[in-house]
């Protein structure tokens, strides 16, 4: 496959993409076009279909996974793909993870460690209260494994969460282990919590958006 970021200026690319948006524009002259955000692991480029009706346009809306062809050029000092033909693929041309941006650290290894810090609290009532969210409750163990901490302030793929989370809590811990004075298992309990409500704020990937009950709250 032939990552985002390995385009250059002149390339003609053939390859599977994830369509991660897709809206109808105007260009000066009255005619309509369309913007197309094309994403891998990688990166993303803006793409535009110039001539929508073209026989080599295919329907496909966004979240599609597309077989795209087309022409990459800079503009305004930034690459864009001009796309002569497109279509949904099949599910046979495309592996989703190469799609979706994930953590450079291992998912179980980060989480086993979470763990450790979860048997080194002390306080009964702390205890039983991390152990419901991260040994009990596997629907919510599963998203904070999975998703982002945010959209693209931070930590924006796959495990970013965990990732985020098992870095305050380190630092916490590291803290703790040097002023006395600190509630060790105080601090430990509100690094690994402090973000915890991002697992109903944030959908899964490969949409990582804001959700109607994220947005609510």
């Amino acid at each position: 496959m032939r990552y985002i970021e390995m385009f250059k200026d002149g390339d003609r690319i053939s390859d599977v993409y994830l369509c991660k948006s897709k809206t109808t524009a105007l260009t000066k002259a009255g005619r309509e076009y369309e913007n197309v955000l094309l994403q891998d692991k990688t990166g993303v480029i803006d793409s535009k279909i110039w001539d929508p009706m073209s026989g080599g346009i295919g329907d496909f809306s966004a979240m599609d996974y597309v077989a795209v062809t087309g022409q990459i050029s800079s503009y305004n000092g930034s690459l864009q793909l001009k796309i002569d033909r497109i279509r949904v693929a099949n599910e046979n041309e495309y592996v989703p993870s190469d799609y979706v941006p994930c953590s450079r650290y291992d998912i179980n290894d980060m989480y086993e460690e979470l763990m450790g810090y979860v048997k080194s609290v002390k306080n009964k009532y702390i205890s039983q209260l991390l152990t419901k969210f991260f040994v009990e409750d596997t629907a919510f163990i599963k998203k904070f494994k999975n998703i982002s901490a945010a959209k693209t302030v931070h930590h924006g793929f796959v495990g970013g969460l965990l990732e985020h989370s098992l870095s305050v809590t380190r630092m916490c811990g590291h803290m703790a282990d040097n002023y006395d004075f600190l509630n060790r298992d105080l601090l430990i309990a509100c690094a690994m919590l402090h973000d915890a409500g991002k697992v109903k704020e944030l959908s899964e990937f490969p949409k990582n958006d804001y959700t109607d009950e994220g947005n609510y709250i």
